[in-house]
């Protein structure tokens, strides 16, 4: 079975006033370019899908450009140019392929080559990638792109979010990794047993103001697809200018997760476990 791979960017198709959901796999895109009557009149976002349902894991890249879209195609052309080289890592023994994932990505972003296309383009792009492989998931993080973890257990301790919002940070003109120092945020974080729910979205979304996430931990419960179409249909009525760019799947795992070595829940667990 091939893997299901989607690439776009938001020049090629807008989506102004026109908000998209499409079933990639088990995983969901939604595309809304913002209405017009706000002032919207271009879609400056880009995403990268890979899923591999038979090898159980998903790569997936959300672009979130301004000026132009032209940072998010270059990435865009590079991460597809790299495919193959990546889907290998991929497929690495679980304990080294976030690594070199990491070293490869890093070592792409910061090579002459890269960074002199970046000098050739106007505008710049935040970047966010991430990657699932049995229970783990990873990221890679530059700008201001978000990335939730839905699941009953971490709902209730209040925690969602799983990377940190950076402003000015950017891929492109101006370019992170033409620095001294490149400024990014990447980590790895153990999914819980049961139903896990991954979201990248662009910030766009935050014009939906403190009902956001609300809606975002109501994509949960809901089937996914329609939560995602809802998600997109919302910010139409609603009237927001910026464009919203968003990927989810869902994850059903039945691994012994972490827990406190006192915590009765364990105990609990490994006997549910035992009776499946």
């Amino acid at each position: 079975m091939r893997p299901h791979i989607v690439k776009w960017h938001g020049s090629s198709s807008m989506f102004l006033d026109e908000p998209q959901t499409i079933a990639v796999s088990h995983g969901v895109l939604g595309r809304y370019g913002g209405s017009s009557a706000a002032g919207a009149d271009k879609n400056e976002d880009g995403a990268y899908i890979w899923i591999d349902a038979e090898s159980d894991l998903e790569f997936v890249l959300l672009l979130d450009a301004h000026e132009t879209d032209e940072s998010a195609q270059l990435i865009l052309s590079y991460i597809d140019g790299a495919a193959s080289e990546i889907a290998g890592i991929l497929r690495e023994p679980i304990e080294q392929c976030f690594q070199n994932l990491h070293d490869y990505l890093l070592g792409m972003l910061t090579s002459e080559r890269f960074r002199e296309d970046c000098r050739g383009i106007a505008g710049e792009t935040s970047c966010l990638l991430c990657c699932r492989r049995e229970e783990y998931v990873w990221w890679f993080n530059v700008g201001d792109c978000l990335l939730y973890l839905l699941h009953p257990e971490l709902t209730a301790l209040g925690q969602t979010l799983l990377n940190q919002r950076n402003f000015y940070e950017w891929i492109g003109k101006v370019n992170t990794f033409d620095k001294q120092v490149p400024c990014y945020s990447t980590g790895v974080r153990e999914l819980r047993s049961g139903k896990n729910v991954i979201v990248l979205s662009t910030d766009g979304a935050l014009e939906l103001g403190p009902l956001f996430l609300e809606d975002m931990k109501q994509l949960f419960d809901a089937d996914l697809e329609n939560g995602v179409k809802d998600f997109m249909q919302m910010s139409h009525e609603r009237g927001i200018k910026d464009s919203v760019t968003m990927i989810a799947w869902q994850v059903e795992l039945g691994h012994h997760p972490s827990y406190p070595s006192d915590d009765s829940r364990q105990e609990k667990h490994a006997r549910q476990i035992e009776l499946r």
